[in-house]
Order: structure tokens, then C-alpha cells, then sequence
């Protein structure tokens, strides 16, 4: 149940996220930041029960577990960080990191959701 709800937040949380952010990449909806940022922890809160709570269901996969944690934790550290790295024209690059970051936490999830119901099937 809590990684039905998990996914279920993952899938929301995260296309609001990218949506402002692509606000935020063409100027607008500034104010709305802070909205961005509290989507963005739900995204890795929900991708770290997804990830692990696969990794402790029958069936589950250490190695999607490690990736859910070692993304959720990168996301952060480039979504606070980035406006203090390459400040000049080449800050889209950071941009474009966060945003890959962020599309590859959304993707573990969902692999880590098949992988949970996969098992819960099979164990049925």
C-alpha cells in the first residue's frame, strides 16, 4: 500500500516539478520556487520508500534500492546548489543536469514500482 501511494505521489509531485520548472526556464512563475522545491523533496521522499520498500518486498532488487537513494540524494544537492554553479552562459548546463537527474528519479520509481508489483504477483 505505501508504495501504491508512493508511486501515485511520484507521478504527480514530479510532473508538477517539471512543469514549473519549465516555467521557471522561461522567466516565469519565479514566486512559485519554493512550490518547485517542496515537489522536488516529495519526489525523492516518495522514490526512497519506493526503493526500499521494493528492495524489502520478495522479489525486490537491491541494486534499483541503491540507485533510489543515490539519486534522490543527488537531486537535491543539485536543485540547492545550482544557482551558485556556472553562473555565466553556461548555466544551462546545470539546468539541464538537474532536469536529467530529476527524469531519471521519476524513471527508478516507476522501475522500482514494476519491480514491487511484478513480485506481488508472483507471490500471489
Amino acid at each position: 500500500m505505501a508504495i501504491r501511494i508512493a508511486s501515485f505521489a511520484l507521478r504527480i509531485a514530479g510532473l508538477l516539478a517539471l512543469i514549473l520548472g519549465v516555467l521557471f526556464w522561461t522567466g516565469n512563475a519565479a514566486q512559485l520556487i519554493p512550490l518547485h522545491m517542496l515537489l522536488g523533496f516529495v519526489v525523492v521522499l516518495a522514490l526512497w520508500v519506493i526503493g526500499i520498500g521494493q528492495a524489502l518486498a520478495r522479489g525486490g532488487s537491491p541494486a534499483i534500492a541503491v540507485l533510489a537513494v543515490i539519486v534522490g540524494l543527488l537531486l537535491p544537492i543539485i536543485g540547492l546548489l545550482q544557482n551558485s554553479w556556472l553562473l555565466n552562459s553556461s548555466h544551462w548546463i546545470v539546468q539541464v543536469l538537474h532536469l536529467l537527474v530529476a527524469v531519471l528519479a521519476i524513471g527508478i520509481g516507476e522501475m522500482g514500482t514494476a519491480r514491487y508489483r511484478r513480485a506481488s504477483a508472483a507471490a500471489s
